[in-house]
């Protein structure tokens, strides 16, 4: 009787790398939990507090904020284009508009993938799906080299839930999938069938996250050039052949993702990456390499470095295996290889010198924020090599001395590490958040690890089955996965929809300015134009406008209005909304979102560094003050907000206070009884305060109570907690709605977003269509950034427009009635579609049956 033959896809192995992933996150699919990273990245949020509610503190499952701001809200954006059937080249909400593919993080091509993120939970599901494909493709791969079946298994569902996808849910974790897709892409371009190595590397390009595919390709391209030797010499040619075809397809499919990102570059602010980064990682987070959790949940303790600078761990038991792997026959170029690129990378993480420059002579690598986006590298050489020892204990063979070699480096790895973390744990222990301390989470750190690791070492000495082997590893990177879930939210966030209502009424096509309530680029995720933005890169000319109306202290990344803080603490944007309401109204911006009870834009007239806040009382028997303010700065002011203690409201009189020169007075009066109680109060000046003031005169009349007067102090002098709105605020602008998520501010003069330089009726359709009926030959002005690729269509006829105010565009109109349509695609986009096309073709032809492999 035949033998029946084995599938290649056993069915318990598949549903385990299918259902797994899914059933990890359970408690969200069924809408008892939520890991949705709007809850803390956008305040715009009523239930924010529920953030806090967690069974344990921290994030769940995501550590960068990128997560919310690129990902979440532009990949929503990217969505709603693709199923209005736009293409997503232009994000007109964020900035004064900017490249949509060509800041590439958004993945505007990473199709179906992204159009999760148009449903609700959409970044769950991305998450959940790519996870899913890698554990699928590493099956693939390590079947492709005829390793054991249990073997692969086990290592599909290390990639699935390895230490990257416990932490990142942003950028950098989406072309993770596709590594061990373009492994196995190598491995049948050895027959001749390319076509999942152009598959996969077309992923890598779209992915949206080109460091860590950059990163990851190099392992792939370390295998290609290894088979490459190892293939009979006769056959080199044809293999290397098979390798760049799928290169080449993959550039050609991804060719309008690619276009649109070269093009933008030369007009385009890359903040850090245009120099070398040798940065390593702080002491610290080495043992949260080993130990993911000694240092509590994802920001836990208020240091954060060590947490911004992880991009994933690895636990104890996978490098004990891997390094037991080091000695085997089956593959052994192989692991060498993967041994190598390991040592490198650690090398350049810790700096260490020489292998530091040697690493940066990798073409781009330098470029990179290496120590951070490397651990997708460091993870994925070292499952694969776990495997090989798994693969060789279920082939029977047992390497005792490589086992006790191991185990004695990991334990002095396991010391090293520690005594780096000592001093911050040391720190730590008087930390305690949630229901459990410090002390328990580093101790049951150290305690679980090293029991994971001595289990397995005892059942790899002892000769026990492999697959209890597998078992506790898997247990091991299921609990250390699925412990940062346990932070999740009680319930999905719910937006302030009144707010976002006002907003939306507030804006049209102008924009608004926020320094709080809506982070930047969820302005995008809600289609309202919002100056703010969180990007990289970003219009050149658009940050050097930035630089020239607020500072050069500008973040060309991060522009949130909070970032980087005054020297008096307050928001970036804070000063110079309250001094020159105007740059913002030249900008089109026509609303204002600050945190709720923060009121309108004002002046700290002093710098809070190094000053410790206190208070003083006022009362019936001391009831006048004086202090000497000749150092303060005195804005055009006639309002001046105080905080005041009234002792839950049973403060009462007169406050009088009196900002005075040598020859006058700005006087203004309170009542307490009125006063909010720890807040601001408002107190009306009948003056504006004289430039050359020197004193400020507190007096308490007609009260039989004690007012306390909050402040700051440093080396025994203490001021007030004393803020001034300007009257250009009060000209400017007007309040206009207040909720519990933000406070909602009316710029009363803006610019319109389309404005003639003559007088001409305007009916606007939306941001790109408008029809305009001039008595007279004159301009249009259009106030969205101008970059390459812009076109105008004017009753039928292109133009290109032309630079306004150094950022924005202008076109020519003629008298009379006309239609305009603006469009925006990069140049040579036609020439991007026709490579897709030849991608595609070639891709068909890359997936055809070939002969089986010539061996040496």
């Amino acid at each position: 009787m035949p033998q029946k033959t084995r599938r290649f896809w056993p069915r318990s192995h598949l549903l385990a790398l299918i259902l797994l992933p899914i059933c990890i996150y359970l408690p969200e699919w069924l809408g008892l939990r939520s890991s949705d990273p709007m809850m803390t990245t956008s305040l715009m949020v009523q239930n924010s507090a529920n953030a806090a509610k967690g069974l344990i503190p921290g994030h769940p499952g995501w550590i960068d904020g990128c997560a919310g701001v690129f990902v979440e809200a532009l990949g929503r954006l990217v969505a709603h284009d693709w199923v209005h059937g736009v293409i997503p080249w232009w994000n007109p909400y964020s900035g004064v508009g900017m490249p949509l593919a060509g800041e590439y993080q958004p993945a505007a091509f990473f199709l179906p993938f992204v159009l999760f993120l148009g449903l609700p939970n959409g970044l769950l599901m991305m998450k959940c799906t790519l996870q899913i494909i890698a554990g699928l493709s590493t099956y693939a791969f390590l079947k492709q080299l005829r390793l054991d079946p249990r073997a692969a298994l086990i290592g599909g569902l290390l990639y699935a839930f390895n230490g990257t996808y416990a932490w990142a849910s942003d950028g950098p974790s989406e072309p993770l999938a596709f590594l061990p897709l373009a492994l196995y892409g190598v491995e049948r371009a050895r027959t001749g069938n390319w076509g999942w190595l152009a598959l996969s590397l077309t992923y890598l390009l779209l992915a949206g996250f080109p460091e860590t595919a950059f990163l990851l390709g190099l392992i792939a391209l370390g295998l290609a050039v290894l088979r490459f030797f190892q293939t009979a010499p006769g056959s080199r040619s044809r293999f290397a052949l098979h390798i760049c075809l799928g290169g080449l397809t993959a550039g050609l499919i991804a060719a309008p993702q690619l276009l649109a990102f070269l093009t933008f570059l030369p007009h385009a602010d890359i903040g850090v990456h245009g120099g070398i980064n040798d940065e390593t990682l702080p002491h610290q987070a080495w043992s949260m390499l080993l130990f993911p959790y000694i240092n509590g949940p994802i920001f836990y303790g208020s240091e954060l470095d060590a947490w911004y600078a992880l991009g994933g761990y690895c636990g104890l038991t996978l490098p004990f295996l891997a390094l037991c792997a080091i000695g085997g026959n089956n593959e052994r170029g192989l692991r060498f290889l993967l041994l190598g690129i390991f040592l490198a990378v650690v090398g350049k993480q810790a700096g260490v010198p020489g292998l530091t420059q040697l690493v940066d002579l990798v073409p781009g690598l330098g470029h990179t924020v290496f120590f951070r986006l490397c651990e997708p590298m460091v993870e994925s050489c070292l499952i694969l090599l776990a495997v090989f020892a798994l693969d060789d204990m279920f082939r029977g063979v047992w390497r005792r001395r490589a086992i006790i070699l191991s185990a004695c480096v990991m334990g002095a790895l396991i010391v090293t590490t520690y005594a780096l973390d000592h001093q911050f744990l040391t720190k730590l222990r008087s930390v305690s958040e949630g229901p459990v301390s410090s002390h328990i989470y580093a101790v049951g750190s150290l305690a679980f690890g090293t029991l994971c690791l001595a289990t397995v070492v005892f059942l790899a000495w002892s000769k026990k089955h492999p697959k209890i082997i597998g078992t506790v590893l898997c247990f091991e990177t299921l609990l250390l996965f699925g412990f940062p879930l346990l932070s999740a939210y009680p319930e999905q966030p719910r937006p302030d929809q009144r707010l976002i209502t006002a907003l939306q009424g507030e804006t049209g096509l102008q924009r608004f300015v926020t320094i709080g309530p809506i982070e930047p680029n969820y302005g995008a995720y809600l289609r309202i134009a919002s100056i703010n933005h969180n990007a990289i890169p970003t219009p050149k000319a658009w940050i050097e406008r930035l630089k020239q109306d607020f500072g050069s202290k500008v973040d060309a990344v991060t522009f949130n209005g909070s970032y980087p803080f005054a020297e008096n603490g307050d928001a970036f944007l804070e000063a110079s909304l309250a001094r020159h309401p105007d740059l913002f109204a030249k900008l089109g911006v026509s609303a204002l979102l600050v945190p709720p009870g923060h009121g309108m834009p004002s002046i700290a007239p002093y710098p809070l560094e190094n000053r410790q806040p206190n208070g003083f009382p006022l009362t019936p028997n001391s009831p006048e003050v004086t202090i000497n303010i000749s150092s303060w700065e005195k804005p055009v002011s006639r309002l001046a907000t105080l905080q005041l203690g009234t002792y839950a409201g049973n403060s009462n009189g007169i406050l009088i206070l009196s900002i005075c020169s040598d020859t006058q007075c700005a006087t203004g009066q309170t009542r307490l009884k009125e006063a909010t109680d720890n807040g601001l109060t408002s107190i009306e000046l009948d003056r504006i305060i004289p430039a050359d003031a020197h004193t400020l005169t507190l007096s308490l009349k007609e009260a039989t109570t004690d007012v306390m007067i909050w402040s700051t102090v440093k080396e025994r002098v203490g001021w007030p907690r004393i803020r001034f709105e300007t009257d250009a605020v009060r000209e400017a602008m007007m309040p206009v709605l207040h909720t519990g998520t933000g406070d909602l501010i009316r710029l009363k003069n803006a610019a319109p977003y389309f404005e003639t330089e003559a007088a001409c009726t305007l009916t606007l359709k939306d941001r790109e269509t408008l029809a305009a009926n001039c008595p007279a030959p004159t301009y249009l002005i259009r106030r969205e950034v101008i970059l390459p690729g812009w076109t105008a269509e004017v009753n039928g006829t292109f133009i290109v427009p032309e630079v306004w105010d150094g950022l924005f565009e202008r076109i020519p109109l003629p008298a009379g009635p006309t239609r305009i349509h603006f469009h925006f695609a990069p140049p040579g986009a036609i020439f991007g579609w026709i490579a897709t096309a030849l991608g595609l073709i070639l891709l068909w032809l890359g997936f055809r049956r070939v002969r089986a492999p010539d061996t040496p």
